[in-house]
C-alpha cells in the first residue's frame, strides 16, 4: 500500500497536515486514502496525555456514553489499531475511585462491562498511587483486592507509569507476570471474572488480551493519570499507521501558513518551505498549543500596552480567524484587556476558554481562505473529546483531500 502512494502521479495532489495528534492523524489516515499526504510533525502535543477512555461527548456521570461514530472514524479508529469501540459503550476502572461509561477505550484497559457477574479482583502490588484496598472499596461490592506479586526488581516500585508498561512489551515478562497471576488465583477463595492492574500493559501494544489468554482470565489496567502508557501507546499506533497509509513525515515545527499563488505553501522552524494543493491544521487548542493566551497587558511596554488586541490568537501565522459562536474575537475596549477571570471555568459559565477557536464550517474549511482547514481543539466550539478530535480531523482530512484533488485536476468521490 505504501509503495503504490509513494508513487502517485503528481498531478493527483498534495495534501499537507500540520500536527500528528489524534485530529491531525484522523485527517492524514482520510487525505492519505486519495491524495498524495504529508505531515509536518512539530513533536508531542496534548493526545499524548490521553488516559485510555475515548469518547465523543464530554462525560459526566449522567451523559450519555453510547453516540454514533461517522463511517469514516471508524475506519480510522481501525487503521490506528489497538481500541476497543464497543456498540453499547463500554464501563471502565479510574484510578480516582470511579466506574465510568465510556464510548470506547485503550485495548489495554479492562472493560467491566464485558465481565460475567462476580467478582473482579484489583491486584495488590507495591506501585506508586495504586491502593488496591481502597480502589476496590471505592469501586462497589463487586471488587475485591487479591494479593499478586507483580513487582520483579526493586527498582519497579518506583518506576513512572510508562517505563513500567513498558518491560510487558516483552514476551518472556509477561509470561512471568502471567504465572505470578495464574498463583494468585490458584490460592484465591473462589472464581474472578477478571482482574484489574495499575497501568502497567505496554507501551509498544497494548499487552491486555495476551496477558488474559495466558492468565486465563479477563486482565487489564485501570484508566491512569495523563502522561502515562496510553498516550505513548497512541503515538505508536499512529506511526504504524501514518506508514500503512504510505503518509510521508515531516520533523519539524510549523511557523507560516500562507497562500502561494494557486498553492498553499508551510514554512517551518528551519525555513524550509512545504508546498501542496491544500492545508489542514490540527495544531491542538490552548492546551495542545495551537492556541495562545496573549491578552494587550502581554505586549511589551514601559508603561501601558501600546494597543489593545484579543486575548487569544493563534501559535502560527495562518490566515485563521479566531473566534467563538462564529464571531471572531474583537480587541477589548480597555488597553489593559479583559480580567483573565471573565474567560476561564469556573469563574465564567460557558467559558470563553472552553469555546474558542477556529471559524470553520462543518467539515473544517475556513471561512477566510479556501483550500485551508482546521481540526480537532483548533475548531472553535468544538467538544474538547479524543473522538470528536479524532472525527473532525478525518472530515477534515476528507475534505482537503477533495479540494486538492479538484485543485489538480482530478477527482475524488465525496466520502
Amino acid at each position: 500500500m505504501s509503495g503504490a502512494r509513494a508513487d502517485r502521479a503528481p498531478g493527483v495532489g498534495h495534501v499537507i497536515v500540520v500536527g500528528a495528534g489524534v485530529a491531525g492523524t484522523g485527517a492524514a489516515i482520510a487525505a492519505g486514502a486519495g491524495v498524495r499526504t504529508t505531515v509536518i510533525d512539530g513533536g508531542t502535543g496534548a493526545s499524548t496525555l490521553s488516559t485510555g477512555a475515548i469518547d465523543l461527548v464530554p462525560w459526566t456521570e449522567t451523559s450519555e456514553a453510547v453516540a454514533s461514530m461517522p463511517r469514516g472514524a471508524r475506519l480510522a479508529l481501525d487503521a490506528l489499531g489497538g481500541y476497543s469501540l464497543p456498540d453499547r459503550g463500554a464501563l471502565v476502572l479510574t484510578t480516582a475511585g470511579v466506574v465510568r461509561p465510556a464510548r470506547g477505550h485503550d485495548a489495554a484497559l479492562l472493560d467491566v462491562a464485558k465481565l460475567a457477574s462476580g467478582r473482579v479482583g484489583v491486584v495488590r502490588c507495591g506501585r506508586p498511587g495504586w491502593d488496591a484496598d481502597a480502589l476496590a472499596r471505592a469501586w462497589g461490592s463487586r471488587y475485591e483486592s487479591v494479593d499478586a506479586t507483580v513487582i520483579r526488581l526493586g527498582d519497579e516500585r518506583v518506576l513512572p507509569d510508562a517505563d513500567f508498561a513498558a518491560r510487558h512489551d516483552d514476551e518472556d515478562r509477561l509470561g512471568w507476570l502471567a504465572e505470578r497471576l495464574r498463583e494468585a488465583l490458584a490460592r484465591s477463595d473462589g472464581a474472578f471474572s477478571g482482574l484489574v492492574l495499575p497501568p502497567a500493559l505496554g507501551v509498544d501494544r497494548a499487552r491486555a488480551d495476551a496477558l488474559s489468554r495466558r492468565a486465563g482470565v479477563p486482565c487489564g489496567e485501570a484508566v491512569g493519570m495523563p502522561g502515562g502508557p496510553s498516550g505513548l501507546r497512541f503515538e505508536r499506533a499512529r506511526d504504524r499507521a501514518l506508514a500503512s497509509a504510505g503518509v510521508s513525515r515531516v520533523r519539524a515545527r510549523a511557523r507560516t501558513v500562507e497562500q502561494a499563488g494557486a498553492k498553499w505553501r508551510v514554512l517551518t522552524d528551519g525555513g524550509d518551505a512545504h508546498e501542496c494543493d491544500s492545508v489542514v491544521l490540527a495544531i491542538g487548542g490552548l492546551l495542545g498549543g495551537g492556541i495562545v493566551y496573549e491578552p494587550s497587558e502581554a505586549i511589551a511596554s514601559s508603561v501601558l500596552p501600546p494597543r489593545a488586541r484579543a486575548p487569544l490568537g493563534l501559535a502560527i501565522d495562518a490566515p485563521l480567524s479566531i473566534g467563538s459562536r462564529g464571531h471572531a474575537l474583537e480587541p477589548p475596549g480597555s488597553l489593559f484587556g479583559i480580567p483573565p477571570e471573565s474567560l476561564a471555568s469556573p469563574f465564567a459559565l460557558d467559558a470563553l476558554l472552553d469555546r474558542a477557536g477556529a471559524l470553520v464550517d462543518e467539515n473544517g474549511s475556513a471561512t477566510t481562505a479556501h483550500g485551508l482547514f482546521a481540526a480537532g481543539e483548533l475548531v472553535a466550539d468544538a467538544a474538547r473529546t479524543w473522538l470528536g478530535a479524532l472525527c473532525s480531523g478525518v472530515r477534515a482530512g476528507a475534505a482537503a483531500a477533495r479540494e486538492a484533488a479538484q485543485r489538480a485536476g482530478s477527482a475524488l468521490p465525496i466520502a
